[in-house]
């Protein structure tokens, strides 16, 4: 236990500092969202970008999922059990492309609503 209390109190300690630079680094973090481009944006439209891209990589997952099932059928041999093994990868890569449209669209929809754009972006 006086282990535990005596490092938390040297990590304290040598956190303080830190906090002194607070300020800097605040300045430091403007600068470089303005720099990305990201000043100029509200936040819903920044979480948006962010969830759209997570969707769009989970999209390419399940389509990538959706050929290697396929070639995975395509390559059983008539073997039933292989043949099984991809009809379900398949089918949960279909269920998952469908999930993630359903979310893609539903993100969209809310950030649309947020920012007041009229219309598809």
């Amino acid at each position: 236990m006086k282990k535990l209390i005596a490092s938390t109190l040297l990590v304290s300690l040598l956190l303080v500092p830190s906090l002194a630079f607070g300020q800097a680094l605040n300045e430091g973090l403007l600068e470089f969202g303005q720099n990305a481009g990201l000043g100029t944006k509200s936040l819903p439209e920044v979480i948006g970008a962010i969830v759209k891209v997570v969707l769009s990589l989970l999209g390419l997952i399940a389509t990538i999922l959706l050929i290697v099932g396929g070639f995975m059928w395509m390559t059983s041999g008539g073997n039933e059990e292989k043949v099984g093994k991809a009809k379900q990868l398949m089918g949960a890569a279909i269920i998952g492309l469908v999930i993630v449209i359903i979310a893609y669209a539903a993100a969209t929809f809310v950030v649309d609503q947020l920012t007041g754009v009229t219309g598809a972006s």
